[in-house]
């Protein structure tokens, strides 16, 4: 089995031919990812008695999470509604089974089996759905195993900067002009869109949903946002001076936030 290390070594050299997720989106992601796959493996290691945990990454875009935790000797599975033939190379490189689907229909996730995966990851794919929410999360514990594993991470909205973008009177979420502009239904069925988000949550908010779902909220964590070459030396020293100080984990300052949650035995 290889080191996480290692694994991110594999990862990274698949995305050799894109500098932007090498250069920009995996530094600033990179601490997100590393808290991912150790709660997940926690909670449920890659193999147990000789047999490799299942893993489902939903909203899975370009693949890498998945891909990585392919990498560290997981059965993988991902879902997505889009298109990538770069992504789906890599997939059947590493035998990932991929289903295509849209987040928004009811129900969803409906090509899983009761408890059929051991651990499941929404990383930053919450925000983006219309339609139904706490239905997806219902779904997720439908499929899980007893006592898998459900990793959550989206956007945390409850920032300073959110509060000074506000009194500036901008907006706060990402895709904003798009979503007043875009049609959400067409021909019954709802738009999946990767690149609006829909509703940003508090953390308590989705804590307490998925509580009511039947969840085991073991716990919730701020992240930071990574630095990374293409940013401004500006940017640099903000980074750098929050993060020293222990603030960029602290909600009026973090980018997002992770949910560790079980189903219960």
């Amino acid at each position: 089995m290889k080191s996480y290390a290692d694994a991110v070594g594999a990862l990274l050299a698949d995305f050799h031919w894109n500098p932007w997720f090498l250069n920009t989106y995996w530094p600033e992601n990179a601490q997100r990812v590393a808290t991912i796959v150790e709660l997940a493996a926690r909670a449920r290691p890659a193999s147990a008695n000789g047999q490799p945990a299942s893993v489902l990454e939903v909203g899975c875009a370009n693949g890498y999470i998945a891909c990585l935790f392919n990498e560290l000797g997981y059965r993988t599975f991902a879902m997505d509604s889009g298109d990538d033939p770069k992504r789906d190379e890599m997939f059947a490189r590493r035998n990932i089974g991929f289903t295509s689907g849209n987040l928004n229909d009811a129900p969803p996730l409906a090509a899983y089996a009761d408890a059929s995966m051991d651990a499941v990851v929404l990383g930053e794919v919450f925000e983006h759905v219309l339609n139904h929410p706490a239905g997806l999360l219902q779904a997720v514990y439908r499929i899980l195993r007893p006592g898998g594993v459900t990793i959550l991470t989206t956007p945390n909205p409850s920032t300073l900067a959110n509060s000074i973008r506000l009194l500036g009177d901008g907006y706060v979420l990402w895709g904003t002009p798009a979503f007043l502009r875009d049609v959400k239904l067409r021909d019954g069925n709802v738009i999946d869109r990767g690149d609006i988000h829909y509703r940003e949550y508090p953390a308590w908010i989705v804590m307490e949903l998925m509580k009511e779902l039947g969840y085991d909220v073991r716990s919730v964590q701020y992240y930071r946002a990574g630095i990374a070459p293409t940013h401004s030396a500006p940017k640099k020293l903000v980074k750098t001076l929050l993060a020293l100080s222990g603030l960029s984990r602290t909600r009026p300052f973090a980018l997002g936030y992770i949910i560790d949650a079980r189903k219960l035995p």
